[in-house]
């Protein structure tokens, strides 16, 4: 068989076993030749290659250290020693100058010595001692240097600097090396018979193979064999040999040199012999001679006298090759098992099973060796990668639904978190070794089998790579650590969804390409330099395709894809790119419901939003940004849409779908009613000079939806929606600033106005209306506008701007109606409109007008009426009356009319045209008698009132007639009526009027007279009788006033009775005294009715405190009483009568009924207050009685809000 060499670098040799017997040896006789010692050693050390045929396997747990390839060899371990410590740099510096000094001395001796002397054939032989150790110095030296420039050079690198590797510089040592050989060949040829020559000879050959000057060093060890065949250096001198022809591939040289080498005693040499001779019967393809040479070694090398231990793990390792070879699993597992130390045997044991499947192809083998080393140590720390193992073995065999199981299984019970993770938890190493195994595993055979899928094309391939992809990318891309989440695991995910995607499996394929986009790449350099982030684009963009797809399947658009085994796939193919859409039809969004996204539309309005997220400005921007929108629109998401579309508009002005977006935006918004939305939307597309400027009627649309939609949200929204007047109100006046000529500019104030009114903002409220009026004076909204300023008026005090807004207003309002009417008519006759938009605009402006005029209908009696009060607030009583007349002829058949008919009479009252009064209140008496709408109690006062007219103006007889019927007609009054204060007093007021004749005829009768002093003393004494009764009668009535009055009138009575008694005249013919008795006489007579008198002011005086009622009645009772008690009651100043202002601005106004109101509401109107009653002049007699006649009459008051 020819030979195969094999090259390694781990060598072994004579010194390999420490404290071996080849060792002691060579170190007893280095203390006697030094330099012959060392040259042996280092020759018994020499390494030597193995055949390449035979290849040395690879097992998967190999430890990171290079592995020996081929047989061990024996080399020098001491040629030049370890590189020194600090410590030992030191001490060899100081030995290194003790040397020099050595050297120096002896160079100098050896010149003295006579040539050919043994003595300087020994000196010559020290100094190639102190040469060897000298070379042995300079090169530990130059090491450290070259390790030194070597980090050096390394962190450069790291620094991104540039330079060139440093070279290892030996000239200094190798030229003490060469001074080394040159003495030995000095020894060799000047000394032939020198008592060492066979160690130098050693020496010399040794360093000529260091020197790869092989051939020169065979002639060496041939010489040495030849010369001294019993030296203890001709062993290694074979050694040295077969290695040589072994290297040559030249195996019956080098057995026979191995022969003689195993020849020898020495148990190092001895074994090493038999160890190479195993590996030439390898390589001669002697196998199992090889293998029990093998076992030999191994056994020899175990014994105790022994004790070759390196040698002995030599040669175990070496047996994994040969049972690779062999294909001797189970002999394999039982040798190791039995020889193998137990902290190797997994190494070996895994070291053949990676040779089996690796290079003799025997997976099953390989398999069933891993399998054994997993169930003797399952949660061992190799475990990983002897399952990782099995995987490539199945592969190898091409079994791949057990290249699915076994993967599975790696990924379960080695994935982070796992029951073998938790076990090895305190091994970070461990974790990390088993994670990249694992990791590498899996990628480097999913990443063939998809290459595989490429090239084939089978379904079933790319199914294949689909689950370990699968199993990858949760084993390797999904752990929220980022330390346990691999360097490729971007790229793989992408892969991943690749794979789904040319297997047609669209959901899948979306997910994973979502999930792609999503991913974060560790912040490690090694994952961010592995990652290609290219395919985050391709893949977001991948993922819309397959939601598309999606959607279509979804909607029948698209039929579902089921590849069958055997089918052909092309990957490569061109995913296409996103169909674009047409136009769009305009639906009705007002009264449709939006309607839910499915799943696969949701995720596709995602998947086109988060790709122009991040990577905006793409080619397909507005295709995608299209899409979203049209499935939103689709689905009745009418505002979402909406929005979308206008982002479209606006980036995209001058594509020529912007203005069919933007129409069909704006009329999404519209129907809608989401004026907010629609006025921001439509303000950006009037500002998008690219949008409208080639399209000007496309331009007047836009303004005219902003003006609208702007009007619509302060009115929709602000106002109705948010119930924020006040903003609202600010909007509307910002609207007509912007919009001064807007068909709503009118009706915008009109609401800023109403909205003042509810305010109570009048100032401003008087501003919007007053505006309205002078800029849009024939707005449907006017007349609201008249009849709200007069409102305003009244509450600002302005009651003649109030009235004559009022009346404003009833004028407008009947020319309207005028108008209105003969509209209708013209209508009747014209011809329908030809421009049908045009008709319609009419119609909607008839039709505002004409509920404007329906709405305004309800205010106008309201406002006549108001009209009437505020004029005669003012004073204007004519206009007043005209008013009030007007609204008694258009509205008699509202309830508060006979309190108008009522109050026209009042005013009359009011301005003293006692006349009018006085028939006005008669016709209200004779008209409303029995109306309904007043009462029997109303109707007399207001004949009471019209007597006390008739009396101002000195129509006596008429006033007493009817002083006579309201005397009558109390009997006819009902109990209720009666009990009426006004109307009782006005029947106390008639009745004590009645008693004023009787009054008259009492004060008439004067005892003035001596001759008839008797008779009309009797006869005024008669009259005081009947008075008072007349008097008590009316006291009776229980009407307050008119009983203080009787009581006052009572008490005056009897006062004039008395002083008519004391100032009765003296009878003639009395003298002094009898005239003194008869003044006495009369002062007693008079004495009782002034007591009399006195009681009954008191009475008056006690009752009018009690009513607190201060009137003419009660200051002439107290000042009648000073009379008798002087200074009882103070002096009363008379203050001249002054009327009082008429109006108050408040809670007398006319209160519509709230179904007349409409938006503009009548606040309540002051009444006019009734003037201050005037101070009752003195009676013209002397008396402090005030006659009925000049008793005030009540001024005109609206007594009730109606």
């Amino acid at each position: 068989m020819k030979a195969v060499l094999r090259f390694g670098a781990l060598a072994v040799g004579v010194a390999l076993a420490a404290g071996g017997v080849g060792e002691a040896e060579a170190q007893q006789r280095r203390a006697k030749k030094p330099a012959a010692a060392a040259a042996k050693e280092s020759a018994a050390k020499e390494t030597a290659s193995k055949p390449a045929k035979a290849k040395a396997p690879k097992a998967p747990a190999v430890p990171e250290a290079p592995e020996r390839q081929g047989p061990a060899r024996m080399v020098s371990n001491t040629k030049f020693g370890e590189i020194p410590r600090i410590e030992d740099a030191k001490r060899g510096a100081l030995a290194d100058r003790k040397r020099d000094e050595a050297i120096e001395g002896l160079k100098r001796l050896v010149a003295k010595l006579e040539p050919g002397s043994p003595a300087r054939a020994a000196m010559i032989y020290h100094l190639s001692e102190l040469y060897l150790e000298k070379s042995k110095y300079l090169y530990s030296l130059e090491m450290a240097k070259q390790k030194e420039a070597e980090k050096a050079y390394d962190a450069a690198v790291a620094r991104g600097d540039k330079g060139e590797a440093p070279q290892a510089d030996h000239r200094g040592s190798e030229r003490y090396r060469a001074e080394t050989m040159k003495l030995y060949e000095q020894l060799l040829t000047e000394f032939p018979d020198y008592e060492r020559r066979d160690e130098v000879l050693f020496a010399v050959g040794y360093n000529l193979e260091e020197l790869n000057r092989r051939d020169e060093s065979v002639k060496r060890y041939q010489t040495l064999i030849q010369e001294f065949p019993q030296s203890e250096f001709t062993p290694h001198a074979y050694i040295q040999l077969g290695n040589y022809y072994f290297d040559k591939n030249k195996l019956t040289e080098a057995r026979e040199n191995f022969l003689k080498a195993r020849e020898s005693k020495t148990p190092m040499i001895y074994a090493y012999a038999v160890y190479k001779l195993a590996w030439c019967d390898y390589n001669s393809g002697e196998l199992e001679a090889g293998l029990k040479k093998l076992y030999e070694v191994v056994d020899y090398a175990d014994s105790p006298e022994h004790n070759l231990a390196n040698l002995r793990t030599e040669a175990l390792n070496d047996l994994t090759v040969f049972y690779v070879q062999m294909n001797r699993p189970d002999e394999a597992l039982s040798y190791f098992r039995q020889k193998a130390p137990e902290k190797k045997r997994n190494r070996l044991l895994a070291k053949t099973a990676g040779g089996l499947a690796d290079e003799g192809g025997h997976f099953d083998s390989a398999i069933k060796i891993y399998r054994v080393l997993i169930q003797e140590s399952p949660m061992g720390p190799d475990a990983p990668e002897f399952q990782q193992a099995i995987v490539k073995a199945h592969e190898g065999l091409r079994q791949r639904a057990q290249v699915r199981t076994e993967m599975k299984k790696m990924v379960d019970l080695y994935r982070p978190g796992g029951e073998w993770w938790k076990a090895n938890e305190g091994q970070a190493p461990v974790l990390r070794n088993a994670f990249s195994v694992t990791e590498e595993a899996m990628r480097t055979m999913v990443t063939e089998y998809h290459q595989e899928a490429q090239k084939t094309r089978q379904v079933e391939t790319y199914r294949l790579a689909r689950d370990i992809y699968k199993q990858y990318v949760d084993a390797f891309a999904s752990s929220e650590n980022p330390e346990y989440v691999a360097d490729s695991a971007f790229n793989l995910r992408f892969f991943y969804a690749e794979i789904l995607w040319a297997l047609e499996e669209w959901d899948h394929a979306a997910e994973a390409y979502d999930q792609v986009v999503a991913f974060k790449i560790p912040d490690r350099e090694s994952a961010k330099e592995a990652s290609n982030e290219s395919y985050r684009e391709k893949a977001a963009y991948a993922a819309v395709l397959a939601y598309d797809k999606l959607v279509k399947i979804e909607r029948g658009e698209l039929a579902k894809s089921n590849l069958k085994d055997g089918e052909k796939v092309n990957e490569r193919k061109d995913k296409g790119d996103m169909e674009k859409q047409g136009r769009l039809v305009k639906r009705d969004a007002k009264q449709v419901e939006e309607q839910p996204l499915s799943k696969f539309e949701q995720k596709l309005v995602a998947a086109c939003d988060t790709y122009n997220r991040l990577y905006p400005n793409n080619k397909d921007e507005i295709d995608l940004r299209y899409q979203a929108a049209v499935i939103l629109y689709d689905r009745n998401h009418f505002v979402d849409a909406a929005r979308r579309f206008g982002e479209i508009i606006e980036k995209f002005p001058e594509e020529k779908r912007s203005q069919d977006a933007a129409d069909l935006t704006m009329y999404v918004l519209e129907t809608r009613q989401e004026w907010g939305e629609l006025n921001a939307l439509s303000r950006k597309f009037l500002a998008n000079k690219k949008l409208t400027r080639n399209n000007p009627d496309f331009a007047k649309r836009v303004a005219s939806v902003v003006e609208g939609s702007q009007y619509k949200w302060v009115h929709e929204v602000v106002y109705l929606k948010e119930k924020n007047p006040a903003k609202a109100a600010d909007e509307f006046l910002k609207f007509v600033a912007e919009f001064p000529k807007s068909e709503n500019a009118d009706r915008a104030l009109t609401s800023a106005m109403v909205i003042f009114q509810e305010a109570n903002q009048l100032d401003r409220g008087v501003s919007a209306g007053e505006q309205l009026l002078r800029d849009h004076p024939k707005s449907p909204y006017a007349l609201q506008a008249r009849y709200t300023l007069a409102q305003f008026y009244e509450k600002t005090a302005e009651f003649k701007k109030s009235a004559a807004m009022y009346e404003a207003f009833v004028a407008a309002y009947d020319a309207a109606v005028k108008e209105q009417a003969e509209s209708k008519q013209k209508g009747k006759d014209a011809k329908p409109a030809a421009d049908d938009a045009l008709a319609q605009k009419k119609a909607e402006q008839a039709q505002v007008r004409k509920s404007e005029l329906a709405k305004a209908e309800k205010w106008v009696a309201d406002a006549v009426f108001n009209a009437g009060l505020w004029w005669e607030g003012v004073g204007e009583s004519g206009k007043a009356i005209s008013a009030y007349n007007t609204y008694l002829s258009r509205f008699k058949d509202r309830k508060d009319v006979p309190e108008i008919a009522y109050n026209i009479a009042l005013v009359h009252e009011k301005d003293k045209k006692w006349g009018e009064a006085a028939r006005a209140f008669e016709r209200f008496a004779e008209t409303y008698a029995h109306d309904p709408r007043t009462t029997p109690g109303k109707v007399y006062v207001a004949k009471y009132r019209q007597m006390l007219a008739l009396r101002q103006g000195r129509n006596l007889p008429d006033a007493e007639r009817v002083q006579g019927e309201l005397v009558r007609g109390w009997a006819r009054l009902s109990a209720d009526a009666r009990k009426d204060v006004s109307v009782l007093d006005a029947y106390a007021h008639a009745r004590f009027l009645a008693v004023e004749p009787e009054w008259k005829t009492f004060t008439d009768i004067k005892l003035n007279r001596v001759a008839t002093l008797k008779r009309d003393l009797l006869a005024k004494q008669r009259e005081m009788q009947r008075l008072e009764k007349a008097y008590i009668d009316v006291l009776n009535t229980g009407a307050g006033e008119w009983a203080i009055a009787s009581l006052t009138r009572i008490g005056l009575a009897y006062a004039d009775f008395a002083r008519n008694i004391v100032e009765s005249p003296d009878p003639k013919g009395l003298d002094e005294e009898q005239t003194e008795l008869y003044r006495t006489e009369l002062e007693n007579l008079s004495m009782p009715l002034e007591e009399k008198a006195q009681e009954a002011l008191d009475k008056g005086l006690s009752k009018a405190y009690e009513l607190a009622l201060y009137d003419e009645w009660t200051l002439a009772a107290q000042e009648q009483m000073n009379k008798y008690q002087p200074g009882r009651y103070a002096r009363v100043r008379e203050v001249p009568y002054r009327g009082s202002e008429f109006f108050a601005t408040a809670g007398v106004e006319k209160q519509p009924d709230e179904a007349a109101t409409g938006s503009a509401k009548a606040e309540p109107v002051p009444a006019a207050a009734p003037a201050a009653a005037p101070v009752p002049p003195k009676p013209t007699d002397g008396s402090s009685t005030p006659s009925a006649a000049q008793q005030p009459a009540p001024t005109a008051l609206l007594e009730e809000a109606r």
